[in-house]
């Protein structure tokens, strides 16, 4: 069998599911069977050698993701990744993370701070109440020290150039300082030379793989599901839409995605 590794696609987890929000029970019924079925959570970094063929893995393995940044990622992922002695990685829309100390989280046994639902934190997100219901730096620090999280970019604003630029030279431009805005705040503030890099609802045009490529991503993620096999192409990594279900269809989706063959099956009879 040819192994792949399942790279599983969060936003929330809270207690609001929906679309793209896993409740708390959820999520912790994921990991639990993750752990019970022998899983590793691989850090960003040496999932991007085994793409490369640099790194070989058992098969038992998968990449836990989170896109944009939200609150909630802190508030209830992180203290039930930590629990499980799993690894995960955020991309973070670095323009958004705010100042403060760090709130409280599920683990602390102290009040949680409010986590809205999807609709509400784009409500606040367009009223500039970003704090609301993004992360802090202070909270992003507290998670990459312990080990479990790492913080990559999501882009510096999370936009659709090619809805803002009709001429390409002037998206390749844009896209360009974007990033470039984005690779330098986290270095500044983690002290990171970040290769990992999420497309903003996975778009993406060549012309910007390549200008992420020269600025140092060599991985970019994207939102169309698929297999990532030793090899393959860092410029385009598949995902996997997690939702608010766990038992036979989460383990489901496990079993299709570490296979290779499977996972190209699965993807044919989906149309993708």
């Amino acid at each position: 069998m040819t192994h792949s590794v399942p790279v599983l696609m969060y936003h929330h987890v809270g207690p609001h599911p929906g679309t793209v929000t896993v409740s708390p029970e959820t999520f912790e019924a994921q990991m639990a069977h993750l752990a019970r079925a022998g899983y590793q959570a691989l850090a960003a970094d040496a999932f991007l050698e085994f793409i490369e063929g640099r790194r070989p893995l058992s098969g038992r393995e998968v990449l836990i993701t989170f896109d944009d940044g939200y609150l909630d990622n802190y508030v209830y992922a992180y203290p039930v990744l930590k629990r499980y002695g799993f690894k995960a990685t955020i991309f973070a829309i670095t323009s958004r993370i705010g100042e403060g100390p760090a709130r409280a989280h599920a683990g602390d046994g102290a009040p949680l701070p409010p986590t809205p639902d999807h609709r509400a934190c784009k409500a606040a997100l367009a009223e500039n109440r970003m704090d609301d219901v993004m992360l802090r730096w202070s909270e992003i620090e507290a998670m990459e020290a312990s080990g479990t999280v790492e913080v990559h970019s999501h882009t510096h604003s999370h936009q659709r150039w090619d809805r803002m630029y009709a001429d390409a030279e002037q998206r390749v431009h844009a896209v360009t300082a974007d990033l470039a805005s984005s690779r330098a705040l986290l270095a500044k503030r983690l002290g990171k030379d970040s290769r990992h890099l999420c497309w903003p609802w996975g778009y993406f045009e060549p012309a910007y793989q390549e200008a992420a490529t020269r600025l140092g991503f060599r991985a970019q993620y994207t939102v169309e599901r698929g297999v990532n096999v030793a090899g393959g192409d860092p410029r385009h990594i598949a995902r996997i839409v997690i939702k608010d279900r766990a038992g036979r269809w989460f383990a489901a989706r496990l079993c299709i995605y570490q296979n290779a063959v499977l996972g190209r099956l699965y993807g044919r009879m989906r149309g993708r």
